[in-house]
């Protein structure tokens, strides 16, 4: 009889003890280990990122999620919210706008939840990923110069411009809502305005997404149909500028070029296409991925390695992790 007791007094301190968390292994591990909160999963970069870094994830047995925030603020600190709330181990932020999180980031560090943020600089992190902005604004006019310098003559005019122009017509559709938006505009506009051999045209009007830079395409192209190159912010703007040249019957494909920033794998297949002249969308800025431990490391690893390292509480490769980048043409079939 009193061993019985033994028994059952034993059992209620086990089962006090899991229901505490105090006994069982799993008890702290959180169903989810890292949220993943991007702007817009429809941008094909964002999108292919988000996809490879999750395949990373899940290959080494982590929960990771992702929240897709439609491009609002308002939602995006709900999923940040709701992420806390999961008590993920690791949040990896790329801001919509980079002003109005660092005081959820500070909350979530104390909470004990290491904060990774990528591309751009909110002040306030455990480990930073960014590149240089106005530089890649910088090389995206230069692959424009590059083409109109070797597609129209040395020095980027002749007389056979469209409708006889003195010089090449180039639009430019910027975006200057967040502070790393503004840089890599201002470096584009500052490199495409210091060549001085071409007429430049900045949109009044900004645009990121395709249907929103194909609209603004529309109504430049009203009063600007002589241009025969386009700067976008980024490749989702490039890709809607793109679309809407194809569609122009009276544009000699040939000789019409758009240079952007950002890469995914169906921006490149739409870059190979102008080899053929089958699209006109001919070079893009493409994030290689940072050097960790001296190594160059494609960009989906090095954010899952970056994730991995602050999930078992390391700073391995500093504070501000540098990404590489590199101009990606049309890729030999």
């Amino acid at each position: 009889m009193l061993q019985k007791k033994t028994l059952s007094l034993s059992a209620i301190v086990l089962a006090l003890s899991f229901a505490l968390g105090g006994c069982s292994p799993k008890a702290s591990e959180p169903a989810v280990h890292i949220g993943f909160s991007v702007p817009d999963t429809t941008n094909p970069f964002l999108g292919w990122l988000t996809t490879e870094v999750k395949k990373l994830a899940e290959a080494d047995g982590k929960k990771l999620e992702i929240a897709d925030a439609g491009n609002s603020t308002a939602k995006q600190m709900e999923q940040i919210e709701n992420f806390m709330a999961m008590k993920v181990k690791v949040l990896d932020i790329m801001p919509i706008d980079p002003n109005n999180v660092q005081e959820i980031i500070q909350r979530a560090q104390k909470q004990g939840i290491k904060v990774l943020v990528a591309g751009t600089d909110t002040t306030v992190y455990d480990v930073m990923m960014n590149m240089d902005q106005y530089n890649c604004g910088e090389q995206i006019a230069e692959m424009g110069i590059e083409w109109i310098t070797k597609t129209f003559s040395t020095d980027g005019t002749e007389a056979g411009l469209p409708q006889g122009d003195k010089k090449p017509k180039i639009l430019l559709i910027t975006a200057t809502d967040t502070v790393d938006s503004k840089n890599r505009s201002k470096g584009l506009v500052d490199k495409i305005t210091a060549w001085g051999k071409a007429e430049v045209v900045i949109s009044p009007t900004e645009a990121r997404s395709t249907a929103g830079a194909t609209a603004v395409m529309e109504n430049l192209w009203q009063q600007n149909s002589s241009a025969v190159a386009v700067l976008t912010y980024n490749a989702d703007g490039a890709m809607g500028v793109n679309e809407y040249v194809m569609g122009q019957p009276n544009v000699d494909k040939s000789r019409f070029g758009v240079f952007s920033g950002d890469w995914s794998p169906p921006v490149q297949e739409t870059i190979d296409a102008s080899a053929a002249n089958k699209s006109v969308f001919r070079g893009t800025m493409q994030i290689v991925g940072p050097k960790l431990n001296g190594q160059d490391m494609p960009l989906e690893k090095a954010t899952y390695t970056l994730m991995k390292d602050l999930m078992e509480g390391k700073l391995t490769y500093g504070k501000w992790i540098k990404d590489s980048i590199k101009k990606a043409y049309p890729k030999a079939s």
